[in-house]
């Protein structure tokens, strides 16, 4: 009987094939640090709640109207202060609202006039505005701990980023090998996918057989396994190239957005021919933060920054931070110095409401989050650090695959083959050997006569 010769693989699988070997050995080692990091870094604000216990809340921001507003903290800065002026004010969920100075005569040196007096931090009572003086360092085992903490995250999230290189040499190295790793994602699910589906390739595609040899178990962990974390790790390495790749991001807001291409960012400025209305200024200003201490009630902390007054057509800046652990409902705000009144930008990609973005601008705010894994709370964290430590392993399981087919039958390869197979696949085995192997056949002696 003719022995069937294997069919080769397309010329198409071919270059599919070998894009999938050498791009997965070229980003392998950085892919690995990258998901080693983030599964170290993902749960980082639940690890240091964990450790140090909270403390029983003080002070609450739900109502806009128990605040003292910006312009009596002002007052009260410039009563205790005379000849300094208010730089920035921070309104905390727990804590003190905070203020920081800077004196007139240093207005318009920028950061060159910094002292240790303009870097101090001023301390009022968010409802009844008692000064209570200035922050002080917090000398206490659980600020320790959480400094600890907070330094090895810093660690974990640098390596993830950067490789812990400077920035403009570990962030381009990081997204690119993202980027060749998400291209073997692709050419790793072409290979994948058989040639023709029967009931042997099924099994091999979506079932891990647990019981065969280490080989077997660490292919199917590489094919299996990727093949049903292949779009969410698809996902997360794209919302990963959406920082550091600019023509990336500018493709994906295209894209996202039905062809409409990303807008060039615009400042604003300040109507400088308005500053006779600098006496209602005041008012509208606070008027303008209630409300947004309104819409946004008990957020996580809420900052002012007033602009230098040599700056004629500077604007104020306000940001509000409503949960340390997703960034989608964050919100930014420009305001005439002069008239404190609202002014629209696209200066930041948070000057919208989010229900006032489109698609394109909502999978935008929403990517930190769906990166992180932060989107929907924890479930979802959960599901991130999974699928991060998966990814971290496909190229383990890659380079083993690779390197049993390269060098691992050298040396012992009958033993080595013999034992990367269950006793079940060896049995049935020998089974197929015994039944070709033909017995030979029975002569039969005529019967001795007796002479």
């Amino acid at each position: 009987m003719a022995v069937r010769k294997k069919k080769n693989n397309s010329l198409f699988r071919q270059i599919n094939n070998w894009l999938h070997l050498w791009l997965g050995l070229i980003s392998g080692s950085i892919v690995f640090v990258i998901c080693l990091m983030a599964c170290l870094w993902v749960f980082n604000h639940e690890i240091i709640d964990l450790v140090i216990p909270k403390k029983e809340r003080q002070y609450i921001l739900a109502s806009s109207q128990s605040l003292i507003s910006p312009s009596r903290i002002v007052g009260i800065a410039d009563s205790l202060y005379p000849n300094a002026v208010v730089r920035g004010i921070t309104y905390t969920r727990d804590h003190p609202i905070s203020f920081t100075l800077k004196k007139k005569e240093q207005e318009g040196k920028g950061r060159e006039a910094n002292s240790k007096a303009n870097s101090q931090v001023h301390l009022l009572h968010p409802y009844t505005g008692q000064y209570l003086g200035l922050q002080t360092e917090d000398n206490s085992k659980e600020a320790q701990l959480r400094e600890k903490l907070n330094g090895f995250f810093a660690w974990t999230l640098s390596g993830h980023r950067f490789l812990w290189l400077p920035r403009e040499i570990g962030r381009p190295i990081v997204n690119y090998a993202t980027l060749v790793f998400s291209i073997t994602l692709i050419t790793g699910l072409i290979w994948w996918y058989p040639k023709k589906w029967t009931k042997s390739t099924r099994e091999k595609s979506f079932r891990i057989k647990w019981k065969a040899g280490w080989k077997r178990i660490n292919l199917d962990l590489h094919n299996v396994v990727g093949f049903y974390s292949f779009i969410l790790i698809l996902l997360l390495a794209i919302t990963g190239m959406y920082y550091g790749i600019e023509w990336f991001n500018r493709a994906l807001y295209w894209s996202t957005n039905w062809g409409t291409p990303l807008a060039e960012r615009t400042s604003v400025q300040s109507d400088s021919t308005k500053i006779g209305q600098i006496t209602l200024f005041s008012t509208a200003f606070d008027r303008e933060i209630e409300t947004i201490l309104t819409q946004y009630k008990d957020p996580h902390y809420l900052t002012i920054t007033y602009p230098d007054k040599e700056k004629k057509d500077a604007t104020i800046s306000v940001y509000i931070r409503n949960d340390m652990d997703r960034q989608y409902n964050n919100r930014y705000y420009s305001f005439d110095q002069y008239t404190g009144a609202f002014l629209p930008n696209n200066i930041s990609l948070f000057n919208k409401d989010f229900e006032e973005l489109s698609a394109g601008e909502k999978f935008r705010r929403l990517n930190y989050d769906i990166h992180v894994g932060s989107i929907w709370g924890f479930p979802t964290k959960m599901l991130a650090f999974v699928l991060t430590f998966i990814a971290g392993t496909l190229p383990i399981t890659g380079f083993i695959i690779w390197y049993n087919r390269k060098w691992g039958k050298k040396k012992g390869s009958n033993k080595l083959g013999r034992e990367s197979y269950s006793r079940e696949e060896m049995n049935v085995s020998n089974t197929a050997i015994q039944t070709t192997i033909r017995k030979p056949p029975i002569r039969f002696r005529p019967k001795s006569t007796n002479l």
